[in-house]
């Protein structure tokens, strides 16, 4: 059987063609992303997040995944009862008049109201169903990652809280001596005046700003820990929670140009370097070349206040060819110190990202219309130079650009990075290069929010063909649903395409056999669902 297999990507949607004739002799797999994805942070795989194992038809103490601190010596069974009952499960019934119509899925744990009483969850956790570590939450803190912890909480209608009572959620890792040791926490109070509608989830979060080597936690497995701290005067009702959210993103230092901070406006911009003055440049026209790329302060109640900016200041570049500011592990800023190598994000395979920002033409010095502005991600070469991966090409329309108050984001992507890739494992690099025809020179862009996010590429991979059936494996952000779809022919529309099933890829990875295959050849397709 000979397997040919070609692998693309139409709007986030891979595609492996299958055509057996005897013993596999050879695989290729290619890739190509034709529209970026939706821009989102790397999703990690939280076991059990949604808190639905086991399946309870009322409510239960067992939590598959997460594990209960252990009892404290002052706690009176005697008037409390079990404490293993004090945190647990529960059934969230349509049409209950306690019905919570935000919860994710079927079921949300419980945690009673009493001191020290918690579930966390880490790579040597145990779950209420095993006898030892499962490991299957793995996750580890990544130097240059930001994380961000999400849950959504309210008090129970059954049992409300007490006004007061707390209850604190962090990010932890085990020490030498596998002590849990807080890197991050909230603390959530009960507030009736907040919590308005107890059958409605209300999110809360924590951040681990961006991660550096030097920090303890640094390759150490994430933690994550729920724990009522509620005053012992306060002890009673029971914590609703539901649908934990672990998000890693990248940070870019400087994001926002808020630094340093200006009365006005000015040419310095912390973090970011500036591309040298070129040959042609004439400063009697123009000016400085410094001062052609700046920060300024967005002012509210000003008649160009740009109302989606965020924080107080944006960056500004003069719309002339060559100017631009770029950010990598080696370049420098305007201080002329040294690189603070503070943005050390690297290009790692198996991994998507994109890059967004919002643009818009400056009110005092407008753009003229086909001014362009280019916005790529890069790496250093061995010598230095800056090689583009991936670029966008802004164009400045007032067709689209209609209110000049208010940022339009645009993207960047690099749909999948490969082993053999030559930017694999090195830096990551972001330039904004204003790219406008001499004979459009004049106006300025302004910019904002850079963002950049990486994912789990999206992927069909490890084909196979086995009992007259083909499998492959589907890789992607933990949590989406996909439908895989075949057909004979691949340039029919996907409309024409025969769904064979419905996978929700929970872990970011999930196995496919079609049961189904009696073609000669097929091509198999996996779309996301909304």
């Amino acid at each position: 059987m000979t397997i040919i297999l070609q692998a693309r990507m139409f709007n986030t949607v891979p595609r492996i063609a299958s055509r057996p004739r005897g013993m596999p002799a050879a695989l290729a797999l290619t890739a190509l992303l034709a529209a970026a994805p939706a821009l989102r942070a790397g999703n990690l795989y939280v076991p059990n997040g949604s808190f639905e194992s086991p399946s309870t038809s009322l409510a239960g103490p067992a939590i598959d995944s997460w594990q209960k601190a252990p009892q404290p010596p002052t706690f009176d069974p005697n008037v409390f009862g079990a404490w293993d009952n004090l945190a647990g499960v529960f059934t969230n019934t349509p049409g209950s008049p306690v019905f919570i119509d935000n919860a994710n899925a079927n079921q949300l744990a419980y945690l009673f109201a009493y001191p020290q009483l918690a579930l966390f969850q880490d790579d040597n956790s145990v779950g209420s169903s095993d006898t030892s570590p499962t490991h299957a939450f793995n996750s580890t803190y990544e130097p240059g990652r930001a994380y961000h912890l999400t849950v959504g909480l309210t008090s129970s209608s059954y049992e409300p809280l007490s006004s007061g009572s707390t209850l604190q959620m962090s990010l932890y890792y085990r020490d030498a001596s596998s002590n849990l040791v807080t890197v991050a926490a909230t603390n959530i109070t009960f507030d009736p005046a907040i919590f308005t509608n107890l059958t409605h989830l209300m999110d809360f979060q924590v951040t681990v700003p961006t991660v550096n080597a030097t920090d303890a936690w640094a390759g150490q497995n994430i933690g994550i820990q729920f724990m009522s701290t509620v005053s012992p005067v306060l002890i009673g009702g029971v914590w609703d929670l539901d649908n934990v959210r672990l998000t890693e993103t990248i940070e870019v230092p400087n994001f926002s140009f808020e630094s340093p901070s200006t009365s006005l406006a000015g040419p310095a911009i912390d973090s970011w370097q500036k591309a040298p003055q070129p040959p042609t440049f004439d400063p009697n026209v123009f000016g400085a070349w410094d001062n052609l790329a700046g920060v300024f302060t967005n002012t509210p109640g000003s008649p160009v206040f740009i109302d989606n900016a965020n924080a107080n200041q944006l960056a500004y570049l003069f719309a002339y060819p060559q100017v631009a500011i770029f950010q990598d592990y080696n370049s420098t800023d305007w201080t002329g110190s040294a690189p603070t190598h503070a943005f050390h994000a690297k290009f790692r395979p198996g991994k998507a990202y994109t890059l967004a920002v919002g643009f818009t033409s400056s009110s005092y010095e407008p753009l003229s219309a086909g001014s362009t502005l280019q916005m790529s991600l890069y790496y250093r070469d061995a010598s230095s130079n800056r090689v583009a991966v991936a670029a966008t090409t802004v164009t400045y329309d007032p067709t689209v650009f209609t209110n000049l108050d208010r940022l339009l984001d645009f993207q960047v992507t690099i749909p999948e990075v490969k082993p053999t890739d030559p930017w694999a494992g090195q830096y990551i690099g972001i330039q904004f290069m204003t790219t406008t025809a001499p004979n459009l020179i004049g106006g300025v862009w302004d910019l904002d929010n850079v963002r950049l996010t990486e994912t789990v590429a999206t992927v069909l991979n490890h084909p196979g063909w086995a009992n007259g059936q083909f499998s492959c494996a589907l890789q992607s952000e933990p949590g989406l649903a996909f439908q895989m779809l075949a057909a004979t022919d691949a340039s029919q529309p996907g409309t024409n395409w025969t769904s064979l099933a419905t996978i929700t890829n929970v872990t970011g990875s999930s196995s496919f056999t079609d049961t189904t295959t009696t073609q000669a050849r097929r091509f198999y397709r996996a779309r996301q669902s909304p």
